[in-house]
């Protein structure tokens, strides 16, 4: 797999400027691979971590956990290529958020998904809006959970 990421709040390497380079390599976006979000579960960090690290280095850690947290963003194309925002970060994001970084780091290297793939595009456009909404919160919850977090 190749995952190209940006930080969302970067105010020099825009992230909407990678995805559409992303975009025009030319490779078709998975049926289902389209913008979705992806979690992680943010954890507690040890007071000696927070203690010693530097000012700027992580001012997300925290010495108690806050759960299943917004990572960002996902696109899936042909051929292994994604594309992935980091959500909260500028382009340091082992810096900004090292924890959302490490998981996905951590999928990438364990050829893991970060999120699952929405519904088909065929699926979708025979429901109901009642049963979209069934689906989208079923699929939140799959994201939410064991294997992509």
């Amino acid at each position: 797999p190749v995952w190209v990421y940006n930080g969302d709040t970067d105010p020099c390497v825009s992230y909407e400027g990678t995805r559409t380079a992303i975009s025009r390599v030319g490779f078709a976006e998975l049926d289902g691979g389209g913008y979705r979000p992806w979690f992680y579960n943010h954890t507690a960090a040890s007071i000696e971590v927070i203690a010693e690290k530097a000012r700027m280095f992580g001012p997300d850690l925290l010495a108690w956990p806050t759960g299943i947290q917004f990572g960002g963003e996902v696109v899936d194309y042909e051929n292994g290529l994604s594309f992935l925002t980091i959500h909260g970060s500028g382009h340091m994001v082992p810096q900004f958020r090292p924890q959302a970084a490490l998981h996905m780091l951590t999928k990438l290297l364990e050829k893991q998904s970060l999120s699952p793939l929405w519904p088909t595009n065929a699926t979708l456009a025979n429901v109901t809006s009642e049963d979209f909404e069934n689906m989208q919160n079923k699929w939140t919850e799959s994201a939410m959970s064991e294997p992509f977090v």
